[in-house]
């Protein structure tokens, strides 16, 4: 017998070769490295805090120099009390407890008045203060008008003030940086949140009265910081309650500008002043405005 091997006639295919990568690919890849850097540095933002006792004024364009602590903190009564105030106004009417850079006292009172009548303005000034100071009110308690209205400017600000007093049964804790008993947290307390729209209100303020002035690179620098902080402030308030232990919400936040907030208008407030901030910074002459996370999350750091 005779075996015959038959061989294919076809030719044997070609060795797969891997394919180039792309232009497509390796965009994909410079597109991917940079967002994780984004993201990384936006997670650094958010993170950071301030240890320091004493926090550092910024000055660009001018110096916003932080609320300071009420002289009158750590003070302890027992028994009825007078604490008095400083209550401010604007041209739109907000009624603003400003303490700070008057000389105000907290003493031992001796008596009672009664509240002004109803229909007059100290009546008006009056239920404000009290719906400013509610949480810190107890039955008894008396607010009253105890001067008269006077000029004057705080935080860069021509405004109307007036002396009020606040007579309480008794405070069971003592006088805190706020100058209340600790039912209402403020910028000198250390509250990120009320110095984040301290800054933004003072910035933008700025940024219009240098509009006026037809001074628009300072404009536009003091525009761009108060969007940037308007945009940090909502991002942070839910890292910080979603991703920490540390997100402790005041029943008020007293502002520089705004008067006594809850949590939920404070973040609004913020965020329509970022807007207002934004139309201001275009009247300028700038473009798109552009913030870095560092930028947006500066409030809650050393200044």
């Amino acid at each position: 017998m005779v075996l015959v091997g038959c061989a294919s006639s076809s030719t044997p295919p070609p060795p797969v070769e891997k394919p180039a990568p792309t232009d497509e690919g390796a965009r994909r890849a410079a597109l991917s490295a940079a967002q994780n850097e984004r993201l990384d540095e936006q997670a650094t933002a958010l993170a950071a805090i301030c240890e320091a006792k004493q926090p550092t004024p910024r000055c660009l364009p001018s110096c916003y120099t932080p609320e300071p602590a009420d002289p009158r903190a750590g003070m302890r009564f027992f028994g009825a009390v007078e604490i008095q105030h400083r209550v401010c106004t604007r041209t739109d009417g907000v009624f603003v407890l400003l303490d700070e850079g008057a000389t105000l006292q907290a003493r031992r009172a001796a008596r009672f008045p009664t509240a002004n009548r109803k229909g007059t303005w100290q009546a008006e000034v009056e239920a404000a203060v009290r719906g400013s100071l509610a949480p810190e009110l107890a039955r008894g308690d008396i607010v009253r008008v105890t001067g008269a209205w006077k000029e004057t400017s705080v935080a860069n600000e021509a405004l109307r003030c007036v002396a009020v007093s606040h007579y309480a049964r008794s405070v069971r804790l003592p006088l805190d940086a706020c100058g209340s008993n600790g039912a209402t947290v403020c910028e000198a307390s250390r509250s990120d949140a009320v110095h984040g729209i301290n800054v933004v209100h003072y910035r933008l303020l700025e940024a219009r009265k240098l509009h006026d002035k037809h001074e628009d690179e300072a404009c536009q620098q003091a525009a761009l910081e108060a969007i940037a902080v308007a945009r940090g402030m909502p991002r942070w308030r839910q890292y910080m309650s979603l991703n920490t232990t540390k997100w402790k919400p005041a029943k008020r936040y007293r502002t520089r500008f705004d008067g006594t907030l809850d949590e939920e208008a404070l973040f609004a407030a913020a965020i329509a002043l970022g807007v207002e901030a934004e139309h201001v910074y275009a009247s300028c002459g700038g473009a798109r405005p552009k913030t870095t996370a560092a930028q947006e999350q500066s409030f809650h750091t050393c200044w």
